[in-house]
């Protein structure tokens, strides 16, 4: 399975309108992209939940938006810019993707990752000085918004929900119909733990917040194997981590589970490489159509 995610969002600014139909248009199996509900309780695309000079302002403008205490028409307004690919964009709403997608041949499934607080917009560097308090909604109320959403568009066999949040996965399914097949993953990192591996920090030339994370290989596994959960997708990139590596392979690769295995995310052709040696049942990739023309 061959997943383009953030709507192919190293060929194309991440998630938005012009990435997800591209994709669309893709050999590609699935498309992923960020859900965040915005202060009118609609739903936009976007990865992160604040725009700041990192992935929307010019790199001088220290202004900062939180998507959740913004109206869904004051964000669909803005005019942004993705520094990784040089190209300006818009926060397009879900309805607009969901739109785009019902008058396609429905072909390849959605990979709906669902943003709720977790350690990561907790932690991360960017949102010194915000209230983290202030950038969700509670688990709860987000699932009922993006059920209904899809539910509009009769969608309940093309859609994965994904989310690092346990609590919104079992809430999720809690609220699914007997005649609903949505699927679900779980997005695994591990837990912060800057006071223990703040150490590698110093030897990477990566910050704390994307190097400082424990995982427990065997504790995720079983907590996926008893709730039912359809995927566990953990960061492929902790399988090169000296530390983590012989636990990646012996709790995820080297036996039978329940679930299947999608790592995130593979973006180089090293890392394509090495995806071939491994049991996976998918790659999630920010170049899929390099991926899929190598």
């Amino acid at each position: 399975m061959i997943i383009s995610h953030k709507t192919a969002g190293l060929e194309y600014p991440e998630n938005t309108f012009e990435g997800f139909t591209a994709s669309l248009d893709m050999p590609v199996d699935a498309i992923e992209f960020d859900l965040h509900v915005t202060a009118d309780k609609q739903l936009i695309l976007h990865h992160d939940p604040v725009l700041s000079s990192y992935n929307c302002f010019t790199k001088n403008d220290d202004q900062r938006i939180i998507l959740a205490q913004t109206t869904l028409d004051e964000l669909m307004a803005l005019k942004c810019h993705n520094h990784k690919v040089n190209a300006d964009y818009t926060l397009p709403s879900f309805d607009q993707i969901l739109q785009a997608y019902s008058e396609s041949d429905q072909s390849k499934e959605l990979y709906i990752e669902i943003k709720v607080w977790d350690e990561l917009i907790e932690n991360n560097p960017l949102h010194e000085g915000l209230d983290t308090a202030r950038m969700h909604f509670p688990d709860e109320e987000v699932a009922a918004l993006v059920l209904q959403a899809v539910r509009n568009y009769g969608l309940t066999d093309k859609v994965v929900f994904n989310s690092f949040s346990r609590k919104l996965l079992v809430e999720l399914k809690a609220l699914q119909t007997s005649e609903e097949n949505f699927r679900y993953g779980l997005l695994y990192k591990g837990s912060y733990s800057p006071w223990t591996l703040g150490i590698i920090a110093l030897f990477t030339p990566l910050q704390c917040y994307d190097s400082c994370w424990a995982p427990d290989y065997s504790e995720v596994s079983q907590w996926v194997t008893e709730n039912q959960i359809d995927f566990l997708i953990p960061n492929f990139a902790q399988l090169n981590n000296f530390l983590f590596r012989r636990g990646y392979k012996r709790e995820i690769n080297d036996r039978n589970t329940a679930y299947d295995v999608i790592p995130w995310t593979l973006n180089s052709s090293d890392d394509w490489q090495k995806y071939q040696n491994f049991r996976f049942a998918g790659i999630i990739t920010d170049k899929p159509r390099a991926y899929t023309s190598k």
